[in-house]
């Protein structure tokens, strides 16, 4: 097979590509976390700035050293004892990864099962909390990244708030996207990840935790170490500081991420996320591919997928796509597997230029397949470009 591409782009939702910015910071000289004093200056810059980013503004924030699932892990091996029972809201691959590591912890899942294509009815929600009041946590989803759904949390967290029962949120694909106001919407504990629309590598986690969560977690008492958030409390408490060593070059590389998103402002970050949402939904109708979503309303900003038709594989699409014209596209995950491709946008990935990139390789790959056309191919990026007008 011919190669013909020099450059490299990361189109997946997750890991994304890295701007050069981000790389220098990642190349700056290193020092020793624990003993420089000016770490601790750059850590408290980074929770500051992360809550503005997320409205985190009666919690605390930590930045832990480790793949987001640390975060997923410690909020369900910090909070619940065996036999507590948590309700999951469970509408995609990672909804029922709640459920999975609430047994993995000895916990009792009440799984709330809805539509994958659809987002989370609040009300189904609401109504499974009335029935559940003994309910320790629930745990939910915000971006159903394999499947490009965004469920909303206000009512379901507005709820929340006049109950003991702990609202926390998997975050980790939009941050730094689509507005979050962790406060406003009573979420408990927030869990982030450096490698979506941060646009880091993977290997920082980001939690936001509520004066409410700190309690039930101080009542439970210590259990474990590296997953137990009552150890982080005692230090952020009197030292200010993580009670593990951090990596100095991701904390710089978050710091500078976050000054990109703040020096462009969050109303033109979430508006140009929304923008390239509708280019490439525009663009899948001209290539004549189903959104996965039922609806435009219940996708996300930061990725879009789309069913491929019955003869073909998306992982054997996506392999070709990648290997012929170097564009790195997500494919599906779990049931959908096989059935979905996505393209990710995220953070600076979330542009005009990324967007045609992505649309233009998915459009070749199916034009290669005879799937399509050449007029639909030019038809497509014809249509994802009037949205960026």
């Amino acid at each position: 097979m011919t190669r013909y591409y020099t450059d490299r782009y990361i189109l997946s939702p997750g890991p994304t590509e890295i701007p050069n910015e981000i790389r220098l910071a990642l190349a700056r000289e290193t020092t020793n976390p624990d003993l420089d004093p000016s770490f601790k200056e750059e850590y408290l810059q980074a929770t500051r700035k992360i809550s503005y980013v997320i409205g985190a503004r009666d919690h605390s924030v930590l930045i832990m050293l480790g793949e987001a699932m640390l975060g997923l892990e410690a909020s369900v091996a910090s909070i619940l004892d065996r036999g507590d029972k948590a309700i999951v809201v469970a509408n995609g691959v990672f909804g029922e990864g709640f459920a999975d590591l609430v047994r993995a912890y000895g916990g009792e899942p009440v799984v709330v099962e809805l539509d994958w294509r659809r987002s989370a009815n609040p009300e189904k929600v609401i109504e499974t909390i009335e029935l559940n009041p003994d309910a320790k946590a629930l745990y939910m989803v915000h971006c159903e990244t394999p499947t490009a759904i965004l469920n909303s949390l206000a009512e379901i967290g507005r709820r929340l708030q006049k109950a003991s029962t702990l609202f926390i949120v998997d975050a980790v694909s939009s941050i730094g996207g689509v507005k979050i106001d962790a406060s406003e919407w009573g979420i408990d504990i927030l869990i982030g990840g450096s490698q979506k629309a941060l646009n880091l590598p993977s290997g920082l986690t980001i939690l936001a935790v509520s004066e409410k969560a700190w309690d039930a977690i101080g009542k439970r008492g210590p259990k474990g170490f590296y997953l137990n958030l009552a150890l982080w409390r005692d230090y952020i408490e009197k030292e200010e500081m993580p009670p593990y060593t951090l990596s100095d070059s991701m904390v710089s590389a978050l710091n500078r991420s976050l000054d990109m998103i703040l020096s462009e402002g969050l109303e033109s970050v979430f508006r140009r996320h929304q923008i390239a949402q509708k280019a490439c939904w525009h663009a899948l109708r001209e290539l004549g591919l189903e959104p996965y979503p039922r609806k435009f309303e219940d996708s996300s900003p930061t990725v879009t997928a789309a069913i491929v038709p019955e003869a073909i594989d998306s992982e054997i699409l996506r392999a070709k796509i990648w290997n012929r014209y170097g564009v790195m596209l997500g494919g599906g995950i779990g049931r959908v597997r096989g059935r979905v491709i996505r393209i990710g946008h995220m953070g600076v990935t979330a542009s005009r230029n990324h967007v045609l990139i992505g649309v233009a390789a998915l459009a070749r790959g199916l034009l290669d397949e005879g799937i399509i056309t050449l007029k639909e191919y030019s038809r497509a990026v014809e249509a994802a470009e009037r949205a960026f007008e």
